[in-house]
């Protein structure tokens, strides 16, 4: 749509396309540009690459390219199939596109299309303008009484909102929760109809509604550059994928925030992740979600450790614009407990995950452990004092801190005859935790002075925190900064008016220009129509037209 308002012939081609035309204006070249689905691309006859070819391709271009490697976060087996192109569109060149690839993932992308010592180009990962913040949650009738109430600021506000949840069942409540509140939403889901789907979609890139509750299924194509907050509710299935749907916020350049919300229970998901993958595959999906799950638990600046996992040196340890590197929090000496666990990882000697030195700390005699003749080691009891919620918590420190390690393992087993690989996590001492040790006593040690982080706190004050947006940082404020009241004034009348003049023609505000430009007008205030123009994102058709 964005793309016909300023003149190029564009269309596509999937199952969803009810215009018969559209095939046969294809073949003959009519459009500039034409979209298509993998599926669509791979079934169609050779005669319409045939036909295409003699009016002529000047560039065959692979979006989401990321789908292609099953090391990525979102391999599909259609996307794999692309390369048999390759002996069809023999002279034509060949892009890749993606913003969420590794370089593990960038070079099964080059093998995958048989690209021959392409030219790669690498932007920086680094959103300037987004600010990210994670806070753990209970699921509780509290919490959603104040999320909904949060909700409410954003929509007073006009901005735009995405809700991303892991399960139908958390979209189809919140829904239903704003609804209750009297707050205009949509939904978005993959059981929903066809039709539903492309009306929510519709309503919310016409800023008809402010809030869209979705799962991951709503995102493909969604160049809003409004969008102002984007709420992940449960840990993300993997870091790639948080980063690609936090990304759809402040595409105008506007600050804009990006919080997620985790449970413990989001990091017991990986079975339902996996599905029936297998081999590479499942533990391409594994090490995603470890890595999703040690982005929730990091305690220094979550920029740099995002930036750095997609192969992006950030010099600095703090971005100023993270709850760690803005929000101040509670720290205190762990030295003792630290010694306590890292003792305990090393003597089960790096064949076991993280239960097995925390269950030792806390006491169990539990038969796995009786039966490794744990119950013997004098550090078996020592950590009864605290929660295994609260070890855990020092355990993702201390990872964090580099003085234990995790790692995936794998373990064969027989299943109806066939033998199985299943993808396990280990933890063990590092280089650095060794030091830590051989520095150490159990009288003393070396002082570490780290986090209390929420699941630290008492049950008690737990409960009475977690769920709280006590800590976010001021939202509201941020598109309306350098405004007088007055220039507030005159912004809000301009967005009403680009929303009169969107609904005229049916089409989206943010086609007729974008939340940045109309600040620039606001403050600009100009008086003709040459000085209009002179203004970044005010073209001549625009000018003409509106």
């Amino acid at each position: 749509m964005a793309l016909k308002q300023r003149g190029i012939r564009a269309e596509f081609l999937a199952s969803a396309q009810t215009d018969p035309t559209v095939h046969k204006n294809a073949e003959s070249g009519t459009f500039h540009v034409l979209f298509m689905t993998p599926e669509k691309a791979c079934s169609i006859p050779g005669s319409f690459w045939s036909k295409l070819l003699k009016v002529g391709i000047c560039l065959f271009a692979v979006d989401e390219a990321h789908c292609i490697s099953e090391w990525g976060h979102d391999f599909r087996m259609e996307y794999k199939q692309l390369d048999k192109l390759r002996a069809i569109l023999l002279d034509v060149p060949f892009v890749g596109l993606t913003a969420t690839a590794t370089k593990k993932v960038r070079m099964d992308i080059i093998n995958s299309l048989k690209m021959r010592d392409p030219n790669v180009f690498i932007g920086s990962f680094d959103r300037k303008n987004l600010f990210y913040g994670v806070k753990s949650f209970i699921r509780n009738s509290q919490f959603m009484d104040e999320f909904v109430g949060e909700i409410s600021k954003f929509v007073a506000s006009s901005d735009s909102t995405i809700i991303y949840c892991t399960t139908i069942k958390d979209v189809e409540q919140i829904y239903k929760s704003l609804q209750e509140a009297g707050i205009k939403a949509g939904i978005y889901h993959g059981q929903m109809a066809n039709s539903a789907r492309e009306e929510s979609h519709r309503i919310f890139i016409r800023d008809e509604v402010h809030v869209m509750v979705a799962t991951i299924a709503f995102g493909m194509g969604i160049d809003k550059p409004n969008i102002r907050h984007v709420i992940h509710y449960g840990c993300p299935k993997s870091l790639e994928s948080y980063y690609q749907e936090s990304g759809r916020c402040g595409r105008d350049g506007i600050a804009s925030v990006c919080w997620l919300y985790y449970n413990r229970g989001d990091f017991m998901k990986a079975d339902f992740y996996c599905g029936e993958a297998t081999g590479n595959q499942r533990r391409a999906i594994m090490d995603s979600l470890v890595a999703a799950q040690n982005y929730c638990l990091q305690t220094t600046c979550r920029r740099k450790f995002l930036l750095e996992y997609f192969g992006e040196k950030f010099e600095s340890d703090k971005c100023g614009n993270c709850d760690n590197c803005t929000i101040s929090k509670r720290e205190c000496d762990m030295s003792r407990e630290a010694f306590l666990l890292i003792a305990c990882i090393n003597s089960c000697r790096g064949h076991w995950g993280l239960n097995m030195p925390i269950d030792i700390l806390r006491g169990s005699r539990s038969k796995r452990i009786l039966d490794a003749k744990f119950d013997k080691l004098p550090l078996h009891g020592l950590g009864k004092d605290h929660s295994s919620n609260w070890w855990k918590a020092l355990a993702y420190q201390l990872i964090s801190y580099g003085t234990i390690s995790e790692r995936l393992a794998l373990k064969n087993f027989s299943y109806l005859m066939e033998s199985v690989k299943d993808v396990y996590k280990t933890v063990s001492v590092s280089q650095k935790g060794a030091q830590f040790l051989s520095s150490s006593t159990p009288a003393h040690q070396p002082k570490l002075v780290l986090q209390v982080t929420n699941e630290m706190v008492d049950d008690e004050e737990h409960e009475g925190t977690s769920g709280k947006f006590g800590e976010l940082k001021g939202l509201a404020t941020f598109e309306y900064e350098g405004f007088s009241e007055t220039e507030g004034q005159l912004y809000h009348m301009l967005l009403d008016e680009r929303m009169k003049f969107a609904r005229g023609i049916g089409t989206a505000p943010y086609a007729i220009c974008g939340n940045e430009t109309i600040k620039k007008i606001a403050l600009i205030r100009p008086s003709t129509k040459a000085r209009l123009a002179n203004i970044d994102g005010v073209n001549q058709a625009n000018e003409k037209m509106y």
